[in-house]
């Protein structure tokens, strides 16, 4: 999947890994590992060399395939289903039903919407503008973090935005809104989740520095998603994906009434990477996460009364990874995800609209 060797501190999408793993095993950027998830421990994984192109194996309920001299996750065993569509299984990795909440109804950007060579997009991070259009984040291969556009409210179809988000590289960009012009950025760079604010709606940041540390977390941290409770912010945040690294899945959750100086909690017993919550009225939170669970890769949903403790697992969308959410209206949520638009396009993001309350 990655055609090009990039020489910037960037980071990509963890879902590129699981999908269709080209060319890119074990790439290093300046010295960083790009990120890519692991799947279970098992020998030939997804990202993994082989030698013989078109042998399919069995691995979980699904497949891999040597693709271009590397095991990529395949739908030619019966039972996977395609990327971003409902799977066929019923059980999730805790043994949960899958849950009807979104529906895929579109392709949002791909490499052509930025004029990339590269292939990839990943990572996309969505905010609804005062207009009621919305504005996606995203790190595009070669070049960066770079943002879009939606021509519409319907936040379906989008066209790049000219000018560069951060003046350095980065990756796996979150963005939230915090008043009606200034939007705050958080962001993986140099081993760290750091922050950046916006005061033109998400168009260009001043960055601020680092907010939580690998010393802080106990790990290398990726990416951060955060939802307010009363007067404290609880983000949520994984262990940086690597490539040719097969470590266990980690998340925890971290507490900041401030947004800039964060207090570590507990880690989660799910495992997963990129998670992304949702509150309710209530106080009960909805985890969504990408995941390698008995349905296979993509992405699912855990609920929590305490903000610490999840159950009720659920497979949201099969093949799917990275997920991200923003609200469009009373009861309206579009959810944006990464998966491959298509082999001759490559990797790109996708938009799925809620069908169901996200909050299950």
């Amino acid at each position: 999947m990655y055609l090009s060797v990039m020489a910037a501190p960037g980071r990509c999408s963890g879902y590129l890994a699981h999908m269709t793993s080209r060319a890119f095993v074990g790439l290093l950027v300046a010295g960083a590992a790009l990120s890519l998830p692991a799947y279970a421990l098992a020998a030939g994984l997804p990202g993994d060399p082989c030698t013989t192109p078109g042998e399919v194996k069995p691995m979980g309920s699904g497949a891999i395939e040597c693709v271009n001299g590397a095991w990529a996750p395949s739908t030619k065993q019966p039972g996977m289903a395609p990327a971003g569509t409902a799977a066929t299984s019923t059980t999730s990795s805790s043994g949960g039903k899958q849950a009807k909440i979104f529906t895929t109804i579109g392709t949002a950007l791909t490499p052509e919407t930025f004029a990339s060579s590269g292939k990839q997009v990943a990572d996309a991070s969505a905010v609804r503008l005062s207009d009621g259009r919305i504005r996606l984040i995203s790190w595009v291969n070669p070049v960066g973090l770079r943002t879009a556009t939606s021509t519409s409210p319907a936040g379906t179809a989008f066209t790049a935005d000219p000018s560069t988000p951060l003046p350095s590289m980065a990756g796996q960009p979150r963005a939230m809104r915090i008043d009606a012009n200034t939007i705050r950025l958080f962001y993986v760079s140099n081993g760290t989740i750091s922050t950046a604010v916006s005061k033109d709606e998400g168009l260009t940041y001043t960055e601020q520095g680092p907010v939580i540390t690998t010393e802080q977390a106990g790990f290398e941290p990726g990416t951060l998603g955060i939802v307010r409770q009363g007067n404290v912010y609880r983000g949520y945040f994984s262990n940086l994906e690597k490539p040719g690294q097969r470590s266990e899945r980690i998340m925890r959750t971290a507490t900041s009434t401030d947004l800039l100086h964060w207090t570590m909690g507990p880690k989660l017993s799910i495992a997963g990477s990129h998670p992304f919550p949702l509150i309710d009225k209530k106080g009960r939170i909805a985890l969504y996460y990408a995941a390698d669970g008995s349905s296979g890769y993509g992405i699912y949903v855990s609920t929590s009364k305490n903000a610490v403790s999840f159950s009720g697992t659920k497979l949201v969308l099969a093949g799917a990874g990275d997920p991200d959410i923003v609200s469009v209206g009373r009861d309206k949520w579009l959810l944006y995800y990464g998966t491959e638009v298509s082999p001759a396009l490559g990797f790109g993001i996708k938009v799925a609209k809620s069908i169901g309350n996200p909050i299950p």
